[in-house]
């Protein structure tokens, strides 16, 4: 099993899922889009795993690599028995190229704040031993504001309607963050008109309390990233199986 990441800045990476690769001894490869936007080919791979970041999927004028990989993760929606994971910006990315709609939010969605399974999550391979309401790391100034056709929606929370969806059985779409630790909360100061909306928000000096909170909700936050992240690989792994 090899699986590979696309990532999307210097701190949207695997982040705490990076050590449960390591403890299970599996193999993935990280292309940052940022720097060198070469694909490699999809078929040597298992899966594919598609991160955050700070471009918003219109931008293509500002980071034409978009264009090559909204073609590539395309390419993979394809694919026969090829699972796909999304997460923030990945899940946006996902949802355009399958027919979708993303756009803005009236107000941006920051924090460590609830979010909901819908009842289709409760017989998702994914998301079964979900809880109803678990806490989750929010930060996006888009959101999907419509669903591809026949996408299933799994969560949503008080004001991001479309928090999760799955297409199919095996592509799935998560619009929060359960990878992200206080450290990667503060190296966003590299990025400043996410400071700046939470600052907006919450005023000054809240990128810290933003990471204590963080910190303080770290292992739910963990256990919620090590469920989709093991339930993920035994999909791929039984996908795997059929493909022969």
């Amino acid at each position: 099993m090899r699986i590979l990441v696309l990532q999307h800045s210097p701190i949207d990476h695997l982040g705490v899922m990076a050590q449960f690769f390591r403890d299970d001894g599996l193999k993935y490869d990280a292309i940052n889009m940022h720097i060198d936007a070469t694909l490699p080919d999809i078929n040597r791979y298992s899966a594919l795993i598609v991160m955050g970041g700070p471009q918003q999927t219109d931008e293509e004028n500002l980071y034409p690599w978009l264009i090559s990989e909204k073609n590539y993760i395309r390419r993979a929606l394809q694919k026969d028995n090829f699972p796909v994971l999304g997460v923030c910006l990945g899940a946006q990315l996902i949802a355009e190229v399958a027919g979708g709609r993303v756009g803005p939010m009236n107000s941006p969605e920051i924090g460590i704040l609830d979010v909901e399974t819908m009842p289709d999550a409760n017989n998702d391979h994914l998301l079964k031993d979900f809880p109803l309401f678990s806490k989750a790391l929010q930060w996006h100034l888009n959101a999907i504001i419509e669903l591809p056709p026949e996408a299933t929606h799994l969560m949503r929370s008080p004001i991001c309607q479309f928090q999760g969806f799955r297409l199919g059985g095996l592509v799935y779409g998560f619009q929060f963050h359960m990878e992200i630790d206080e450290e990667m909360v503060r190296g966003t100061n590299v990025f400043p008109e996410y400071v700046l909306a939470l600052e907006v928000q919450n005023g000054p000096g809240a990128l810290e309390r933003l990471a204590q909170e963080t910190e303080k909700h770290a292992a739910e936050l963990k256990e919620s990233a090590k469920l989709i992240y093991r339930n993920f690989v035994r999909i791929t792994s039984d996908q795997m199986l059929l493909r022969g």
